[in-house]
C-alpha cells in the first residue's frame, strides 16, 4: 500500500508538473519554444519549481511531431516526502496526442526509465529501474488517450466554452488513469507575476477507488498559459504551482 501510495503521489505531481526544480534546459531545445516556469509551493514554503517546454512541430522520422518536456527535481520538505528529478519529453502529433515517449525519473534515488508507444489504442511500453527491466506494459484503452507530461497541451489546445467536460485517460507509465476536466468561466488570479485573467478548470484523477481532485488555472490570452495549479495531498496540505516566468527558447538558448 506505501509503495502504491508513493507513485500516486508521484502520478499527481507529475500530471500537475509540480514536485520538480530544473536545473537548466538542454542546449539542444527546439526553436520556438515555449518554456513556462514555475514556483511548487507546500506549507507555506517553497518545495521546487519546474519548466514545461512546449516545441514546435518537426520532422520525427516520416511524422511530424512536437516535444513536450518536463525537466525538474524536487527541494525542501517535498524532496524529504519524494525526492524526484527528471527529465521526461512525450512526442505529441497534430490533434496534441501521444506517439511516442521517454522519461528519465528519479524517485528516491531510484532511476526509472519509461519508453512508450502509443498507436492508436494501444498503449505499450517498458519500465525500467536502475538499468533493469522492472515491466512491460500493455493496454487497450477505449480512444486515444494522453500521458502525464503531454496532457499539458492537450489541455491548453482545447475549446475553454464555460461548462465544456472532457474526459481523457492518462498514462503514468504503468498504470491508466481516468481525468475528468470541467471549464468554469473566466476570472481574475494573482500570482507572482501579476494579475492575470484566467480560466478554472476543475479536475478529478480516478482510477477503481482512488480519487484526485485537481485545479488548473489557464490564461485567457491566446497561448492559454498553465498560470497555476493546485491539490491537495496528506501532511503537505494545499501544494500549489504558480507560474513565475515564461519565454520563448531559441535553439542554443537555456533556461535558468
Amino acid at each position: 500500500m506505501i509503495r502504491r501510495r508513493t507513485h500516486v503521489l508521484g502520478l499527481a505531481l507529475a500530471l500537475l508538473g509540480l514536485a520538480f526544480a530544473t536545473p537548466a534546459l538542454a542546449s539542444d531545445d527546439p526553436t520556438g519554444s515555449q518554456a513556462f516556469k514555475y514556483e511548487l509551493r507546500a506549507l507555506g514554503a517553497k518545495a521546487g519549481e519546474a519548466v514545461l517546454l512546449i516545441g514546435d512541430l518537426q520532422a520525427v522520422g516520416k511524422d511530424q511531431l512536437r516535444p513536450i518536456r518536463i525537466d525538474a527535481r524536487t527541494e525542501g520538505l517535498a524532496a524529504k516526502v519524494m525526492e524526484t528529478t527528471s527529465a521526461s519529453t512525450t512526442w505529441v502529433d497534430k490533434l496534441w496526442l501521444p506517439v511516442r515517449a521517454r522519461w528519465d525519473i528519479a524517485i528516491n534515488r531510484v532511476q526509472r526509465v519509461y519508453k512508450t508507444i502509443f498507436a492508436g489504442k494501444k498503449v505499450t511500453g517498458t519500465d525500467e529501474r536502475d538499468g533493469k527491466l522492472f515491466a512491460n506494459n500493455d493496454f487497450t484503452i477505449p480512444q486515444r488517450g494522453s500521458d502525464i507530461v503531454s496532457v499539458f497541451g492537450w489541455i491548453m489546445n482545447q475549446d475553454m466554452t464555460p461548462g465544456t467536460r472532457y474526459v481523457i485517460q492518462v498514462y503514468d507509465g504503468r498504470r491508466i488513469y481516468d481525468l475528468r476536466l470541467d471549464v468554469g468561466a473566466a476570472t481574475e488570479i494573482t500570482i507572482p507575476i501579476g494579475v492575470r485573467k484566467a480560466i478554472p478548470i476543475k479536475g478529478q484523477i480516478s482510477r477503481g477507488e482512488y480519487k484526485r481532485d485537481v485545479t488548473m488555472w489557464l490564461s485567457t490570452g491566446e497561448d492559454r498559459a498553465p498560470l497555476k495549479l493546485s491539490f491537495s495531498y496528506g501532511l503537505l496540505g494545499s501544494v500549489d504551482a504558480v507560474l513565475v516566468s515564461q519565454r520563448k527558447v531559441g535553439k542554443g538558448e537555456k533556461e535558468g
